[in-house]
């Protein structure tokens, strides 16, 4: 397995916008970190990483929150 890397400046930025978005589209739905996660099928405690940049979402994990909040993936990764 190759080592873990940290991530640099760009991708830090990146996961805080991609999480910035999660939280704003989660909130508009009136949905808490639980409830997402139940949508979801995967624990607050991963919405809540995801959400501060803390880890940078996976495609199906992306996909799965998109699904729960009702917008289509690529409003995750971009503004409208």
């Amino acid at each position: 397995m190759p080592p873990r890397t940290t991530p640099n400046d760009y991708q830090q930025a990146v996961r805080r916008e991609v999480g910035a978005r999660v939280l704003s589209l989660r909130r508009q739905a009136g949905l808490s970190q639980e409830d997402l996660g139940e949508h979801a099928g995967m624990d607050r405690r991963t919405i809540g990483r995801i959400e501060n940049g803390t880890v940078a979402g996976t495609l199906d994990q992306l996909s799965a929150i998109a699904r729960a909040i009702g917008v289509p993936p690529w409003r995750l990764l971009r503004d409208e």
